[in-house]
């Protein structure tokens, strides 16, 4: 399932946005109100969909977008009047404010463009990552899902795609506990 934050100056209105979402299904993560957050939490889930207003307390949504990679997925809701000061093309606008229904729609859209966008996992990354997990699970006394997830954490800590990551381990044939 993708993962959403939302981001406004003000704290209420993320919460607020965040709610009809989560009414409707969609995982929001966190809400965030300054730069910096929102940069931490996809640091730490390298992709997704952002939400937000065309200001952070510290910084521009345009500025936010240039320090994200681009498996995040980018929508500014803010007013008509504001839609100039979003130079960035990867961010998209919607005028406020903006129905239920229209929200929903716009999360829909993003989530099927960032599921489209997304790289995909070659055969040969699966069984290394396969092999990884086996390794994992007899060194730690783990099962496939503990493994699978302890595998995603070390990905995530070194940032590295999961396959480079099992790479490293198979190659060792034993895993760190620094890595």
């Amino acid at each position: 399932m993708t993962k959403f934050a939302v981001a406004f100056h003000d704290g209420l209105v993320a919460e607020r946005i965040a709610s009809l979402l989560r009414e409707s299904g969609y995982e929001v993560i966190r809400t965030c109100s300054s730069a910096d957050e929102v940069k931490r939490t996809f640091r730490m889930i390298q992709d997704g969909i952002l939400i937000a207003g065309v200001r952070l307390r510290n910084r521009s949504l345009d500025e936010v977008a240039a320090d994200l990679n681009e498996h995040v997925e980018i929508l500014c809701l803010c007013r008509p009047d504001q839609f100039a000061q979003i130079s960035s093309e990867k961010i998209f606008r919607q005028a406020l404010p903006v129905s239920r229904t229209v929200l929903i729609a716009w999360a829909d859209m993003l989530e099927q463009l960032h599921y489209q966008r997304m790289p995909r996992r070659t055969e040969s990354d699966r069984e290394m990552i396969r092999s990884a997990k086996e390794i994992i699970m007899e060194q730690k006394q783990m099962d496939e899902i503990q493994a699978h997830r302890y595998l995603q954490r070390l990905s995530m800590n070194l940032g590295q795609p999961m396959s480079k990551v099992a790479e490293r381990i198979v190659g060792s044939e034993t895993v760190k506990e620094q890595e």
